[in-house]
């Protein structure tokens, strides 16, 4: 993969990823209102360090750290809170994010 293709896949992450962040802030807000987004907003900051940590410790180059991230927010954070946020109302403060 050349550097421009590494470029090109990393911003196409890092957008998906705020898209759903988005997405997922405006569902927060409409259910929990700001203190749920404030909850959301804490919930992905201290998992994306985590990630960045393991990323880190399994030895890839850092430059590779923003989509490890971005991937985890698409793949997995956003997608357990959506569903979190589906099944109680006040979901997200109930997880422990």
């Amino acid at each position: 993969m050349s550097s421009t293709d590494h470029i090109s896949t990393r911003a196409t992450s890092e957008a998906q990823a705020w898209q759903a962040l988005k997405t997922l802030g405006d569902a927060a807000l409409a259910q929990g209102g700001l203190q749920a987004v404030l909850q959301m907003f804490v919930g992905t900051l201290t998992g994306a360090e985590e990630v960045a940590r393991v990323s880190e410790e399994a030895g890839h180059p850092e430059t590779l750290t923003p989509e490890v991230v971005a991937q985890w927010i698409s793949t997995d954070y956003v997608p357990g809170m959506q569903q979190a946020l589906a099944q109680t109302p006040g979901g997200a403060e109930q997880q422990g994010t």
